[in-house]
């Protein structure tokens, strides 16, 4: 088992993640983690010696349980941000647009249990109509202008620790 890159110091938390956006009917598929309250896309930590590619189909297909393919490389976001235990996180996230293999998959909410290393994590799917994006939580809270840019971007840097 490889080693997800990921650093914690006295002042910040680091993180090198992917994350896939699946679209389909217009609906975007967002997943709340553990009840944590939010949604977020699928994706996580990249692993030492994986490239991004190789960790966004391998997260993916882990946590919904569904081959997928990548359609286009949307571009890299540097985050900073304070995460839900108050810790400052430096977050370097690479942003794909996925598509099923099997376009077999229903557009219906759905609740699998993925074994991330030895951790039981309880994801609860939903797909969330893009014009509907604003009546939700979402994480990270960018993802909302990506989406109103039409998919359209390359490296974009936000700082909620500046305000």
């Amino acid at each position: 088992m490889r080693e997800s890159i990921k650093m914690k110091t006295n002042d910040y938390n680091f993180k090198f993640r992917v994350s896939g956006l699946i679209i389909k009917n217009n609906k975007l598929l967002l997943v709340d983690m553990d009840d944590s309250g939010f949604l977020c896309l699928p994706g996580g930590y990249v692993e030492l010696g994986e490239t991004t590619e190789e960790a966004v189909k391998r997260e993916l297909n882990e946590e919904i349980r569904q081959e997928v393919r990548i359609e286009k490389y949307l571009g890299v976001v540097e985050n900073y941000f304070i995460n839900k235990y108050n810790k400052k996180m430096h977050e370097i996230s690479f942003y794909y647009l996925m598509s099923f293999i099997n376009n077999d998959i229903v557009d219906e909410e759905f609740t699998l249990i993925e074994n991330d290393k030895g951790h039981r994590i309880k994801l609860d799917f939903k797909w969330v109509d893009i014009n509907d994006l604003g009546d939700f939580d979402v994480r990270p809270a960018f993802l909302k202008k990506i989406i109103s840019n039409k998919l359209e971007f390359n490296h974009l840097i936000f700082n909620e620790l500046e305000k």
